[in-house]
């Protein structure tokens, strides 16, 4: 601007400042934005799964928030927060890197935010059970699911095939699995949650399905002990499973 032109701010601009001043305060909002941008940000620079520093972020426009720099801190812990809920995975390396996973692909691709991926049902919650001969408690130390009982001659437990399924799938980001590997892991895990739903459950289906993760977990592709305990797992909650 030419001259000696002096700008003062309006009422309307107080009122503004002042509140992005009682924003900045807000370590809620502040820690949602940190983890919203970061993961966009991750997404858009390595969406192929290739890890980063996520150091880096603290270098972009994107690290501010209500016009005041995130800090070192916030940002870590919205890393932790985000590897808690499987969005991400720490690479063991020098700095440390961190990667997407699939289930990160899929929140951002969705476009809400962290906290609306985290929240929403997950496709076997709020199930309605019709099972056949209970012979024990189904439903002990299990919840979000209502049974009503009658005859099961099957031998399986709809409602230990449901935990089951909720296990491989939260366990498929961390089972340094290829994409393609991943994603046919989740998908027979969704198979045999949405077949255990049914009502009567096709022991055939589960079998099959049953066997191909089994084959998976036992691969050379998953190393450490997590695979052989998650074959073992469900070699004992659908019979006739070859061995783990």
């Amino acid at each position: 601007m030419a001259g000696a032109t002096d700008v003062h701010l309006t009422d309307e601009g107080v009122v503004a400042v002042q509140q992005l001043k009682n924003l900045q305060k807000d370590r809620a909002a502040r820690l949602r934005h940190t983890m919203d941008a970061f993961l966009r940000r991750l997404y858009d620079t390595a969406g192929d799964q290739a890890p980063i520093d996520p150091v880096l972020f603290l270098a972009t426009p994107a690290s501010y928030f209500a016009g005041v720099e995130v800090s070192g801190a916030e940002l870590h812990q919205a890393l932790a927060y985000l590897a808690e809920h499987a969005l991400i995975h720490h690479i063991d390396t020098e700095p440390v890197t961190v990667a997407i996973t699939p289930q990160g692909v899929s929140c951002a691709l969705a476009g809400g935010s962290v906290q609306d991926h985290i929240n929403q049902p997950s496709p076997g919650d709020n199930i309605t059970f019709h099972i056949g001969e209970n012979t024990g408690n189904i439903a002990a130390n299990s919840r979000d699911f209502t049974m009503n009982a009658t005859t099961n001659t099957s031998g399986v437990d709809p409602a230990a095939v449901v935990m089951l399924a909720r296990a491989l799938r939260h366990a498929a980001p961390i089972l340094d699995l290829p994409q393609d590997d991943v994603t046919e892991f989740t998908q027979l895990a969704t198979r045999l949650e949405t077949e255990a739903a049914t009502g009567s459950p096709d022991p055939g289906r589960l079998q099959r399905w049953g066997t191909s993760i089994i084959g998976i977990l036992n691969s050379p592709l998953v190393s450490g002990a997590l695979g052989s305990v998650l074959a073992a797992y469900a070699g004992t909650v659908l019979p006739g499973l070859p061995p783990a």
